[in-house]
C-alpha cells in the first residue's frame, strides 16, 4: 500500500508505474531507508504505521501516522491536539450553499477557528457550533441576516463581536460553558432575542441594559459569580423562565414582582438574606426553587401566588412559616422544609396539605407529629421525616392510606403501632436508626411493600408474617440485638 508521507495524492494519477506517482514510490522508500538508518523523519510506514507506532527520533512527542495518514493521540502532549481539517469544514459550508440549507450544524469538529466564508451563507436560519475550540467568532457571522438559533455552547469564547447586532431575527443564543467575564455589550442590543442561556460562564454582573431585551422569555444566567440584579429586571415582562441558580446574590431587586408572567423562578444555592413582599405579584409562578439560602423568614405576600405548585425551601435557616400560607396556597403538590429550624408543624391546620403529593421535613428538630394533621392529606403518597426528634407517631397512623414512601429514619421511635396494617398502599419503609425492639404483626399486611429498612435498631426478633411480604425486593435488618 502506497503513502505520501502527509502530501496529498496526486489527483491526476494514472500511471501504476511510472511518472510522478513512481517517482513518489521512490521518495517514500528513500524515506524508509531514512527511518531504518535512525534518520530523523518523523513519519512511520508499513508495519510501524499500522501498529500506530511513535517513531522515537521524532522531535515531536506522542504523535503517530497511520498508513491513511491519521493523526493519533491517545495521549496528547500539551499544544499538539490535532486542529479539525479546514477543508473539511469549507467542504460542509459550500455543501450548505449548494443545498440551500437553512440548518448547518458543525458541532463537535475541534474547530479553532470559523472561516469568513460563513458569511456566504445568508438563509441560514439555525447555526450550531456547540462543542468545539472556538475562543472568537468572525464579523463575518454578523451576515447571517436570517439567524434565528445560534449555538455557541462548551467552547472558549470571551468576547463577540459587535457585528451580530445585525442578527435582527435572532431568538436563540446559547452561550453556555464559555469563558465570558461579562455579557458581551453586543447582546444587549440582539432585541429580538426570547431564549438567552449565558449558564457556567464567569460574569460577575448584569448591566441595566438588559431591559433592551424585553422580549426575552427564558433567562439562564446561573452557575456564574452575580452578586446583584439591576432593578431593569423588572422591565422584562414576558420573562418565563429565570434561572440565576448557582451565584452570590443575598437580596432581589423589589422590581422582580413587575415579572407577573414568570412560571419558574430558580433561585437555589446563592446567599438570600430575605426576599422582597412583591414576590406576591408573580401571580403566575408555579415553581420557586429557594433551596441553599440563607433566609430565616419567608414574605406572607407568598400566600397570593396561587398557582404554585413547587416550594423548595432547603437548608435555610427558617423556622417557622406565615400562618395560613400553605393553606392559601391551593395547586401546592410538592413542598421541601428540610434542613432548617422547624420545631414542629408549620401552623394551619390539616386543610393546608390537601393537594400535597410530597412532603420533606427531613433533618429539622420536630419531636411530633400532630394528630389529625394528614386527615385532609388524600393524596400524600412521600413523607420523609428523617433525622427528626419523634418519639412516637400519631394515634391516626393508620389512616395514611395514600402513603407510598415513609421515611422515618434517625428518631427516637420505641415503637410502631400496630395499625401500620391500615398503610396499604406503602411501597417503602425506613426506620433505621431508632430505638425498636419489636415490629407489629400487622406488618405482614403490606403486600405491595418493596424496601423495607431497619438497620441500626434494638431488634429482639421479627415477626412472622414478614413472611407475607412476597413484593419485598430490599430489606436491611442488621445490628438485631
Amino acid at each position: 500500500m502506497s503513502s505520501t508521507l502527509g502530501k496529498e495524492k496526486d489527483s491526476k494519477e494514472k500511471d501504476p508505474k511510472g511518472g510522478p506517482v513512481g517517482k513518489e514510490r521512490e521518495k517514500e522508500a528513500k524515506a524508509l531507508a531514512s527511518l531504518k538508518d535512525g534518520g530523523k523523519e518523523t513519519k512511520t510506514k508499513g508495519k510501524d504505521a499500522k501498529d500506530g507506532k511513535k517513531d522515537t527520533s521524532s522531535s515531536t512527542p506522542g504523535v503517530a501516522f497511520s498508513v491513511d495518514n491519521t493523526i493519533k493521540r491517545p495521549n496528547p502532549a500539551p499544544g499538539t491536539r490535532k486542529k479539525s481539517s479546514n477543508a473539511e469544514v469549507i467542504k460542509e459550508l459550500n455543501k450548505c450553499r449548494e443545498e440551500n440549507s437553512m440548518r448547518l450544524d458543525l458541532s463537535k469538529r475541534s474547530i479553532h477557528m470559523l472561516p469568513t466564508s460563513i458569511k456566504e451563507l445568508t438563509q441560514l436560519a439555525e447555526l450550531y457550533l456547540y462543542s468545539n475550540k472556538l475562543q472568537s467568532l468572525p464579523a463575518e457571522v454578523g451576515c447571517l441576516s436570517g439567524l434565528v438559533t445560534l449555538a455557541l455552547s462548551e467552547n472558549s469564547l470571551t468576547s463577540l463581536p459587535d457585528s451580530l447586532d445585525s442578527l435582527k431575527k435572532l431568538r436563540m443564543l446559547d452561550l453556555r460553558h464559555n469563558k465570558l467575564r461579562e455579557i458581551p455589550a453586543v447582546v444587549y442590543r440582539l432585541t429580538s432575542l426570547t431564549t438567552l442561556y449565558l449558564r457556567f460562564n464567569r460574569i460577575t454582573t448584569v448591566e441595566k441594559d438588559i431591559r433592551n431585551l424585553s422580549k426575552l422569555t427564558m433567562l439562564s444566567i446561573r452557575e456564574n459569580k452575580i452578586k446583584q440584579l439591576p432593578a431593569e429586571i423588572g422591565e422584562l415582562c414576558n420573562l418565563i423562565t429565570l434561572d440565576v441558580a448557582h451565584n452570590q446574590l443575598e437580596h432581589l431587586p423589589k422590581e422582580i414582582g413587575n415579572c407577573t408572567q414568570i412560571t419558574n423562578l430558580d433561585l437555589q444555592h446563592n446567599e438570600l438574606l430575605d426576599l422582597p413582599e412583591t414576590i406576591g405579584n408573580l401571580a403566575s409562578i408555579n415553581r420557586l426553587g429557594l433551596r441553599y439560602n440563607r433566609l430565616s423568614a419567608i414574605p406572607r405576600s407568598l400566600a397570593k401566588c396561587r398557582e404554585l405548585e413547587e416550594l423548595n425551601l432547603e437548608n435555610n435557616n427558617i423556622s417557622v412559616l406565615p400562618e395560613g400560607l400553605l393553606s392559601s396556597l391551593v395547586n401546592l403538590t410538592s413542598l421541601t422544609l428540610a434542613r432548617n429550624c422547624f420545631q414542629s408543624y408549620p401552623v394551619g391546620g390539616p386543610s393546608q396539605f390537601s393537594t400535597i403529593y410530597s412532603l420533606n421535613m427531613e433533618h429539622n428538630r420536630i419531636n411530633k407529629i400532630p394528630f389529625g394533621i394528614f386527615s385532609r392529606a388524600k393524596v400524600l403518597s412521600k413523607l420523609n421525616m428523617k433525622d427528626n426528634q419523634l418519639t412516637s407517631l400519631p394515634l391516626d397512623f393508620g389512616t395514611w392510606t395514600s402513603m407510598v414512601e415513609l421515611n422515618l429514619a434517625t428518631n427516637q421511635l420505641t415503637k410502631i403501632p400496630e395499625d401500620v396494617c391500615g398503610l396499604v398502599s406503602l411501597e417503602v419503609l425506613i426506620l433505621s436508626n431508632n430505638l425498636l425492639k419489636k415490629l407489629p404483626h400487622g406488618i405482614g399486611n403490606l403486600r405491595k411493600l418493596r424496601e423495607l429498612d431497619l438497620e441500626e435498631n434494638k431488634l429482639e426478633c421479627l415477626p412472622n408474617e414478614i413472611a407475607y411480604l412476597k413484593d419485598l425486593q430490599r430489606s436491611i435488618i442488621r445490628t438485631m440485638k
